[in-house]
C-alpha cells in the first residue's frame, strides 16, 4: 500500500500575493471599460443628434422651413414677426418635432390643437423621449416628479450676446426667436459651417431643460447673457462644466444650477454640435472662440481653419 501524499494548501501569504494580483487585473481593467462605455455613450448621443437632424429637415421638406423656436401649440406665432406674444411658451419646437421622431401619439395626446388645452398638455409633457437624451447622463432617462421631461439638446439661437434680443429677438441663428421658421436658404453662411442643435444636460436640480417648453429649457445662445441661477458666469460659452472648470465625470455640476446658461456635455473633453447641413462633429472646448461665428445664420464670418 502506498504511503498517502499530505496535502498541500495555500498559505496565507500566497493567497494575500493571488489577490492582490487580481486587485491590481481588475485595476488596469477598468479605466478601459470606463473608456468603452464613454465611447459607446458620446457615439449613441452623436447617433440622436444625427436623428434630430434628419427630423429637422424632414420638416423642412414637409413645411418649407424649419419650426418655430416657440412652436405653435399653446399659441401660434404671428405670421409676419413670428411673436408668440411671451417668452416661456409651453410647446416649442420639439414638440412640433415629435412626428418626425416617430413620436407621431405623444403629439396627438399633448394638445388638442387648434385649440390648447393647458390640462391635457400637463397630462402628458412628463413622458421622457429617449432620442432628446444624451445616455453619458446617469440621471436620465427619468420621469419628473410634476415638471415636464427632460431634454440634453438645444436649439441655437445664434452667438447674440444682447440681453433683451436674447429674450424677445430677433436673433441671429437658426433658431430666431422672433420667426415663425427660417428656411434653410436663409442659412447664408452655409448650413455645414452652422451651428443648429448643441448639448447642454437638464440643471443638477433638475428644474431646467424641459423639452416641451420653449425658452432656455430648449433653447440657448453660444453668448447667453441670461443667467437664471445666481454665481453663473456671463456671458455662457462653450466649456466645461463648472464655474471652476474642474470637468469631470463627477462634479461636472456647478452651484449655479448645473450651468444652465451655456453649451457644454457630460463628454470628456467636448462636446457633439448639429450643424445645419445635418451632419453631427464633436468639438473640443479648445474650439470654444469659433462657436461664436459659427452661431449665426448669415454674419459673414470667417471660421479660422486652424480650430475646426
Amino acid at each position: 500500500m502506498k504511503p498517502r501524499l499530505p496535502c498541500r494548501a495555500f498559505t496565507l501569504i500566497e493567497l494575500l500575493v493571488v489577490i492582490a494580483i487580481i486587485a491590481i487585473l481588475i485595476g488596469l481593467l477598468l479605466p478601459a471599460v470606463q473608456k468603452v462605455r464613454e465611447a459607446a455613450a458620446r457615439l449613441k448621443c452623436s447617433n440622436n443628434m444625427k436623428q434630430i437632424g434628419i427630423a429637422l429637415h424632414a420638416y423642412h421638406d414637409a413645411f418649407q422651413h424649419l419650426p418655430a423656436p416657440h412652436g405653435d401649440l399653446q399659441a401660434p406665432p404671428d405670421q409676419l414677426t413670428g411673436n408668440n406674444g411671451g417668452f416661456t411658451v409651453y410647446g416649442g419646437w420639439m414638440c412640433d418635432l415629435l412626428p418626425f421622431v416617430e413620436q407621431q401619439a405623444l403629439k396627438n395626446n399633448l394638445t388638442a390643437y387648434p385649440t390648447f388645452n393647458f390640462g391635457q398638455f400637463l397630462n402628458w409633457y412628463t413622458t421622457p423621449v429617449k432620442t432628446y437624451l444624451c445616455p453619458a447622463d446617469a440621471r436620465l432617462p427619468l420621469v419628473p416628479a410634476g415638471d415636464g421631461a427632460f431634454t440634453s439638446y438645444l436649439g441655437v439661437t445664434g452667438s447674440d450676446n444682447d440681453f433683451t434680443l436674447q429674450f424677445f429677438g430677433p436673433t441671429n441663428g437658426i433658431f430666431d426667436l422672433n420667426n415663425t421658421g427660417i428656411r434653410l436658404t436663409d442659412i447664408t453662411d452655409g448650413t455645414s459651417q452652422t451651428l443648429m442643435v448643441g448639448e447642454r444636460p437638464p440643471a443638477s436640480d433638475l428644474y431646467w431643460g424641459w423639452w416641451s417648453v420653449s425658452d432656455y429649457d430648449c433653447l440657448l445662445s453660444t453668448q447667453c447673457q441670461i443667467t437664471f441661477y445666481g454665481g453663473c458666469n456671463t456671458p455662457g460659452i462653450f466649456r466645461q462644466g463648472n464655474v471652476q472648470n474642474l470637468y469631470n465625470q463627477n462634479t461636472a455640476f456647478s452651484t449655479c444650477g448645473g450651468d444652465s446658461n451655456h453649451f457644454w456635455s457630460l463628454h470628456t473633453n467636448g462636446g457633439n454640435w448639429l450643424l445645419g447641413d445635418g451632419s453631427v462633429r464633436f468639438m473640443p472646448y479648445s474650439a470654444q472662440a469659433i462657436t461664436i461665428p459659427m452661431g449665426t445664420r448669415n454674419g459673414r464670418e470667417v471660421v479660422p481653419s486652424n480650430l475646426w
